[in-house]
């Protein structure tokens, strides 16, 4: 059994041929039905597609105003993507602690806080929002920026509650274009500059009404193709048949004492497992941040992925769990 699939829908496939067939294969009308579709369907506003949920990361960073030195508070165990761009920043990462779940210690957060911390990093660890409501009050209370790694969280009941939301759309994603991403912003003048720096720092729809422009900021190639965005709307129709049926298997997951699911990620708690995402700070260009992380040292090892996808039936979830 694949511990990851993709879900591809029929929508998805003949929107990809009838891009194929048209002289429309950048960014274009695809892309904007997409942002459009994407926001009604969960109610955000804001969104700018992306060609993935890591330009996203970087985005944000940039809009966020992170510079050298700036300290920013993220989780020790997370996909590195998420915390590549702040080395290349030269921003100060302060690891974060993690929970039972692998969510984000809220407790060593505070403790980690000082006049120094610019930003706070959410990382939704397999679609699990425990937590992010006390950390947006925190946030609001200390002037903080708050970033969301909402790579894991669509159709989640909360999320997109910071400043900066960031999604990703890639391959084993719950909603995927192939590859691809959204930035969502919580205020316009993010949202309108978002939109410059994706497409080299131009307003794109200015420039193809006027032709050329002034260039005024140093921007991107982050832009989401049509073919790309095909995808995506195609899989999007479907995606409460995709979250309905995770939510089957995870009622089902839920009921054995050793295992605990989320939206993206059900955990086998017993000795040596193994998962998808490693604690950032054992990979060489961590190891200076590294400080400590107990719950982190004493997790490690203990846990591990398990299929959870469209493609597992209720007859493989039982087979796979009662014989772990």
């Amino acid at each position: 059994m694949k511990l990851f699939k993709p879900y591809v829908s029929w929508r998805a496939i003949i929107n990809v041929i009838r891009v194929l067939l048209s002289d429309q294969l950048a960014e274009g009308p695809q892309v904007k039905k997409f942002e459009n579709e994407f926001a009604k369907k969960f109610g955000k506003k804001n969104v700018v597609a992306l060609n993935s949920g890591s330009s996203a990361l970087e985005l944000a960073y940039e809009l966020a105003g992170i510079t050298e030195g700036d300290e920013v508070i993220t989780p020790v165990l997370t996909c590195t993507a998420t915390n590549i761009p702040l080395v290349r920043r030269k921003a100060k990462i302060v690891f974060a602690d993690i929970d039972y779940d692998l969510n984000i210690n809220i407790h060593d957060v505070k403790k980690k806080i000082t006049k120094k911390t610019k930003a706070i990093v959410f990382v939704h660890f397999g679609g699990n929002n425990r937590g992010l409501t006390e950390l947006v009050k925190i946030c609001k209370d200390k002037g903080i920026i708050l970033i969301e790694d909402a790579a894991q969280a669509v159709g989640s009941d909360i999320w997109a509650r910071g400043d900066f939301t960031c999604v990703s759309l890639q391959a084993i994603k719950i909603l995927t274009s192939g590859d691809g991403g959204f930035l969502i912003c919580k205020k316009n003048k993010d949202y309108e500059k978002a939109k410059r720096l994706r497409w080299f720092g131009y307003d794109r729809e200015e420039k193809q009404k006027k032709g050329d422009t002034d260039l005024k900021e140093a921007g991107y190639k982050y832009h989401m193709s049509d073919i790309t965005a095909a995808i995506g709307r195609g899989n999007l129709a479907s995606i409460d048949k995709v979250l309905n049926h995770r939510k089957k298997l995870a009622d089902y997951y839920n009921g054995f004492p050793y295992l605990s699911c989320h939206a993206w990620l059900c955990i086998n708690w017993r000795e040596g497992g193994e998962s998808h995402h490693h604690r950032n700070d054992k990979y060489t260009i961590f190891k200076k941040f590294k400080n400590s992380c107990p719950m982190m040292d004493k997790l490690e090892g203990t846990y591990k992925i398990i299929p959870y996808h469209h493609g597992v039936s209720l007859k493989q979830a039982k087979q796979y769990a009662e014989n772990r």
